[in-house]
């Protein structure tokens, strides 16, 4: 303990001497979205683009921009406000320590933001900028901007990751595979039928995106939703400015009414589960002693030389657990009381981004798992073989069902089973029955315990669903 606390010491130490340097203020990150170590692996490059300072103050801007533009036209404010306040409101006016020292006092940035590009504009920006409105009406619809631009980039990469599954899924629409249940064994099937259960999950997620993020509107109300001091005019300015940023008409303020923003964090949220779960049976059927498939490019062990540790797997499922922390979150930002409460408000500074910056990472990692994926075709049939063939104890049971009815068949298959010796195969089992062998030629037992002959319609499912997968979304 002494030495821990030696140790403290001397690195505190270091700070006041100089001997170490650490960052300070804005450039000392702490979370993983923006350390310089971390941040590659919690995020892509493009949705940090649509969610970093820089982008959320340009957004403000445009709002800003808008709403003058939209005033000017329906003769609230004078045309030549509106150009001054489009000259003045420009990002590089904008000085962020300034901003964000001013953010720190009031804590929102829009009234530290208006006072420089009051700063840099003429009298008529001082008069007209920001005219009836209020913060939260900026601040809603830039991050509703926010959330379509990112919502645009996870559909595009959500779409190019269930063809993905499409394409591997028709790819392996024969492939034999035992498909387990508890951890058990159950029955064949195929591995392409396995992967349409993923495919269409994703299929169903870009459906809930789309209709999600059709519930979107601009959010121009005034101080508490009134237009109040838009006269007669404030539905026409509604209508202009939504025009003008591409956004749906507000029926009603939606100040306290966060479902829109919470129902698109939970739709990323389902998105991350689905991934969730793949990540789970890659690194299920990946351990070493199933082997059926594994990823193409594993994390090296720092001290054991064999090992290939599924790093995409073990990301995807980190993630699938953020995003079930965000989904909790969600609800909590609905919890607004009265016109609106801040406390909840604040909560979405960090879901939203948070939320998106996690999903982008996801798809990302499991579009690479796909690519790279080994698929050990061999081992997926083998296994049959490593627990004796029992996996084929229904279609016995099911063909003998035929000769002597269900109930009979099912009792004395597993009858048969039970009294096994433990070194017994199921061919054995049959053919040491007298009940079961007299209704089967030996023919027939060989093609009972052949994992391919008990597929039902599992190939024409996977070409079935791959079919409406690729016409809804090619």
């Amino acid at each position: 303990m002494r030495w821990v606390i030696l140790t403290l010491g001397s690195i505190m130490s270091g700070f006041v001497t100089g001997q170490t340097e650490p960052d300070s203020g804005i450039n000392a990150p702490v979370s993983v979205f923006d350390s310089n170590v971390y941040q590659d692996l919690f995020g892509t490059q493009a949705m940090r683009m649509v969610f970093n300072d820089k982008a959320m103050v340009q957004q403000w801007l445009n709002v800003e921009i808008a709403l003058a533009t939209a005033q000017a036209e329906i003769g609230v404010i004078p045309s030549s406000a509106a150009v001054a306040i489009e000259r003045a409101a420009k990002i590089e006016n904008i000085d962020f320590d300034e901003l964000r020292q001013g953010t720190n006092r009031v804590g929102r940035g829009i009234s530290p933001l208006l006072s420089q590009i009051r700063a840099a504009g003429d009298e008529e920006v001082s008069e007209y900028l920001h005219l009836g409105s209020t913060t939260q009406d900026i601040m809603d619809t830039a991050t509703v901007l926010q959330i379509k631009a990112g919502v645009n980039l996870i559909r595009q990469e959500l779409v190019k990751l269930t063809l993905k599954f499409a394409d591997l899924a028709a790819t392996h629409k024969d492939t034999v595979m035992l498909a387990r249940s508890n951890g058990q064994d159950a029955v064949p099937t195929t591995f392409g039928l396995h992967l349409t259960t993923f495919m269409m999950e994703l299929y169903r997620h870009v459906q809930r995106v789309d209709e999600s993020v059709s519930r979107l509107q601009a959010q121009i109300g005034s101080t508490v939703g009134t237009l109040a001091p838009y006269g007669d005019k404030g539905f026409e300015l509604q209508e202009r400015l939504a025009q003008q940023l591409g956004l749906a008409v507000p029926i009603v303020p939606w100040n306290p009414s966060r479902d829109s923003f919470a129902e698109i964090v939970q739709t990323l949220g389902l998105i991350n589960a689905t991934l969730g779960r793949l990540a789970t049976d890659v690194n299920n059927l990946g351990r070493t002693q199933i082997d059926e498939i594994k990823e193409g490019e594993g994390g090296a062990s720092s001290t054991m030389p064999q090992k290939r540790n599924p790093r995409a797997s073990e990301f995807i499922g980190g993630f699938a657990r953020m995003g079930k922390m965000y989904n909790s979150a969600a609800l909590d930002m609905m919890s607004h009381s009265d016109t609106r409460q801040g406390s909840p408000w604040i909560l979405e500074w960090s879901i939203v981004p948070e939320a998106f910056m996690v999903t982008s990472a996801s798809i990302d990692r499991a579009q690479g798992l796909l690519i790279n994926l080994i698929v050990n075709k061999d081992n997926m049939l083998s296994n049959f073989k490593a627990a004796n063939n029992f996996a084929m104890s229904e279609a016995v049971m099911n063909a003998l069902a035929q000769k002597i009815g269900r109930g009979d068949a099912y009792a004395a298959v597993e009858s048969a089973i039970k009294a096994a010796d433990p070194k017994d195969t199921l061919k054995n089992v049959v053919e040491k029955n007298e009940l079961i062998n007299r209704h089967f030629s030996q023919q027939e037992i060989d093609a009972l315990m052949i994992p391919a002959n008990y597929l039902g319609s599992a190939s024409k499912i996977v070409e079935r669903s791959v079919s409406a997968v690729r016409a809804g979304l090619m």
